[in-house]
């Protein structure tokens, strides 16, 4: 036994270790989320990554209850994201699990699969507590959710029900891409710098393997789904194509010879299922109306076995399209290098190229023609590649009201760019003049030549 004195802080130390480890495999006291709802965190394991949730139950005790796996949407989130929907489903007599994604998820790495399986592990889980139905414990998908929640119902029976909002049976790379181009196409952007300011990008990402699982296929997995399977599609969804995805559902589950599934169409609704005139204000709203009773109704009347039923779908402004692989000018590792040249060479002469003696004898409006001509061309490079992949992370859900069928900052970057062009030009034709030639004019003529071509591509020169 340690002294108390003497060893007494190494004591809380060991006791505070002690606790934490105890916590990986004893549950946590039941706490009450509020009157009629009741919380225990919870810790559960997909072979060896170990995964934090939270069971939210009705407060009448002496009960069983269906249980219900939520999967959440795209992002590294935690559990409080879906706690909304968790509680009002509880609320309706189900036992849900909520749960923090694996430690190691990537949006642009992850595999479908692995997170099926942690789905899969929670299921497992639920069916062990004493408050909830064993053969009555189902999958809950919205957005990204909405692919893993029928490939984990197709890779095991454990899966008892499905339920998705929000999905698509469209892969990843096609579906994103249709909801960059519908919000383009909102915020009033020209057609012809669509696909430089919202796709280009992507499909590069694509090509190095740094978008996702793009090569999970929804279709197949929902043509092995036999369990019940209820999809909602919302009227307003600009993340996901609600009218293909919806088709889609329906022919894949008929071909697989599933019986009781229902794909109904939420009116008024959002891609986050929120009430919404137009699916573009992301309102923080309340549910749309219609939403939460369709899913605690159809859980309820499970035992039923209804036949397959479909809404018709809801209109789709824009179809999506299939995601071209790169040409041999578009491939990742050439336009990386292209940029880090210009970048080299841009700052390059503005390190080295300005600064020698030999510069005062150049005429006061060449130094300031290659002043412009270097820093803007600096600032073109370096803004328009981070307004590019502001655009991927944001998915093109904040570009603004466009301009001249543009978005402000990029029409300040067209600007911009045609004024470093134009400096170029000039420069070019006083190349001979004195004193042009110590501000190491060759070094600026090539990061000009390499310029051309890269902001050609990438929409800078589209008029």
């Amino acid at each position: 036994m340690l002294p108390e004195c003497k060893h007494g802080r190494l004591r809380r130390r060991l006791a505070a270790v002690f606790l934490v480890l105890s916590s990986l495999s004893i549950p946590a006291p039941a706490m009450a989320a509020s009157d009629d709802l009741v919380t225990t965190d919870v810790t559960f394991k997909n072979g060896p990554v170990t995964l934090q949730g939270t069971v939210i139950t009705p407060a009448d005790t002496g009960r069983r209850w269906p249980g219900l796996v939520l999967i959440a949407g795209a992002g590294a989130r935690s559990r409080d994201s879906y706690r909304a929907e968790a509680e009002a489903f509880a609320r309706a007599g189900t036992a849900v699990l909520i749960y923090d994604k694996r430690a190691d998820y990537s949006r642009a790495t992850s595999s479908f699969a692995d997170l099926a399986d942690d789905a899969v592990a929670g299921v497992r889980l639920l069916r062990t507590r004493a408050d909830v139905q064993p053969r009555k414990v189902g999958v809950w998908g919205h957005s990204e959710g909405g692919w893993v929640a029928p490939l984990a119902a197709s890779r095991s029976g454990a899966v008892d029900f499905v339920v998705v909002a929000g999905a698509t049976a469209l892969t990843a790379d096609r579906t994103q891409l249709w909801s960059n181009r519908t919000y383009l196409t909102h915020a009033g952007v020209k057609p012809s710098l669509q696909a430089p300011i919202g796709v280009n990008v992507s499909r590069m990402l694509v090509a190095a393997g740094l978008f996702g699982d793009v090569g999970n296929t929804p279709v197949a997995a929902l043509e092995k789904v036999r369990q019940p399977l209820l999809a909602l599609f919302a009227e307003y969804d600009r993340s996901t194509p609600p009218g293909e995805s919806m088709r889609l559902f329906r022919e894949a589950l008929t071909r697989g010879g599933n019986n009781h599934y229902k794909l109904s169409v939420v009116r008024g609704a959002d891609h986050n299922m929120r009430s919404s005139t137009t699916g573009f204000d992301q309102p923080e709203t309340a549910f749309a109306p219609a939403y939460l009773d369709t899913v605690t109704r159809w859980i309820a009347t499970l035992a039923d076995q209804s036949p397959p039923t479909s809404d018709e779908p809801p209109a789709q402004t824009l179809p999506t399209e299939p995601v071209r692989p790169p040409a041999w000018y578009e491939a990742p590792a050439l336009h990386v290098t292209l940029t880090m040249l210009l970048l080299l060479a841009f700052a390059g002469f503005l390190v080295t190229g300005l600064f020698p003696n030999k510069l005062r004898r150049a005429p006061r409006t060449v130094r300031r023609l290659a002043v412009l001509a270097a820093l803007g061309g600096l600032v073109s490079v370096l803004g328009t590649s981070a307004y590019l992949f502001w655009i991927v992370a944001t998915g093109a859900t904040d570009v603004g009201s466009a301009f001249l069928g543009r978005p402000p900052l990029w029409l300040l970057l067209q600007a911009l760019t045609v004024a470093v062009l134009v400096a170029g030009v000039i420069l070019v034709l006083r190349r001979r003049e004195p004193g042009v030639g110590g501000m190491r004019f060759p070094l600026l003529l090539i990061a000009g030549v390499l310029f051309v071509p890269w902001a050609a591509y990438w929409g800078l020169l589209t008029v």
